[in-house]
Formats: C-alpha cells, sequence, structure tokens
C-alpha cells in the first residue's frame, strides 16, 4: 500500500475548464510560486476554499474525496491529532518544459508548513506526454488526467517531484489537509 489515494474522475471536466478559464482570465493576479526561497517556474493564484460552492463546487469535490480517504484509511482520523481541509489553495498553471523538479515533501520542517498532514492535487487538464508527479519511495508516477485528484501524507515518506510536460500546458490546483 503506497498511501497515495486516487479519485478518478472526482471534479468535474466542466469544472476544470472553468478554473483554467478563470486563471486565464485573471493571468494579472497570478504570481511565480515559491518553495522556501526558491522561486518557481509555474504562475499562481491563490484561492480561498469558503463553502461547498467554491470554484465550481470545488469544496464539495473535496470533501467527498477527503471522506472517501477516510474509509479507505479509518485509522488516520481516529489515532491522530484532528485536522481539517485547510481553506486555502494554489490555482497553478506551467507552461511546456516548465516543472518544479526538485523532490521535496509538503511538510518539510518549516515553520509554515508544520501543521500539514496531508496534501492533495487535482489535475484540471490531461496531459499526453509527461506531466506527471513523480513519488520516490513509492517508485509511482501519477497519470495526468482531467479531474483526477491525489490525496497523499504530507511528511518525507512521500518525497515527490514533478515531471515535465515538454509539449503542453498543464494546469492543477493543490493544497493542504492540516491538523486544527
Amino acid at each position: 500500500m503506497n498511501f497515495i489515494h486516487l479519485v478518478k474522475n472526482a471534479y468535474p471536466l466542466d469544472s476544470c475548464n472553468k478554473l483554467i478559464e478563470f486563471f486565464e482570465n485573471n493571468i494579472s493576479h497570478a504570481k511565480p510560486g515559491g518553495a522556501g526561497k526558491k522561486v518557481l517556474n509555474d504562475l499562481e493564484i491563490t484561492l480561498e476554499i469558503n463553502d461547498y460552492e467554491s470554484h465550481y463546487n470545488l469544496g464539495r469535490t473535496l470533501l467527498n474525496s477527503i471522506n472517501e480517504f477516510k474509509n479507505e484509511h479509518p485509522l488516520v482520523d481516529k489515532y491522530i491529532s484532528p485536522w481539517t481541509l485547510n481553506r486555502y489553495c494554489q490555482l497553478m498553471k506551467y507552461e511546456p518544459n516548465n516543472y518544479y523538479d526538485v523532490i521535496h515533501c509538503e511538510n518539510d520542517g518549516q515553520p509554515q508548513n508544520l501543521n500539514r498532514v496531508f496534501a492533495w492535487m487535482i489535475y484540471l487538464n490531461s496531459i499526453s506526454e509527461g506531466g506527471g508527479t513523480e513519488f520516490i519511495y513509492q517508485n509511482f508516477l501519477t497519470t495526468p488526467i482531467a479531474g483526477d485528484l491525489y490525496i497523499w501524507p504530507a511528511h518525507w515518506t512521500h518525497f515527490h517531484r514533478g515531471v515535465n510536460a515538454p509539449y503542453e500546458t498543464k494546469y492543477i490546483i493543490t493544497g493542504w489537509i492540516d491538523y486544527v
């Protein structure tokens, strides 16, 4: 068991397309992302999930997917401190040949990351070559299919990095599940 939970078609294709359109219509608000002191070669817009309907039902999609995750792994809801969805997330765009190739984890001991217990990501568009996420210890490579959602542990056991998409633009939305 690799503890990388996939929910196929979690986010409807129409919602994926609307979020991509939202990004492009708000490109003036996008900025390069960062990881510590490293500036990433992407563009990001921070979004806030206020309710189930936020961002074309993103909140509902995440709630349903997290509940499915808890059903598959019931001990994480019983034997660790209470946790909840972080209401902030990153809508991201990578142009062809731009990707985050640094091996990292979502809870790396930095003060701003200490509450992270799980991470999640939704592919907003399908990529035909490359564009996935490689999980190092699990020897697992995601397939970027629009609407597919992944949840995984935020710690060192799930080091990962992006994979180059040489010919296509990649859109994702990603965020975290934090200890309360």
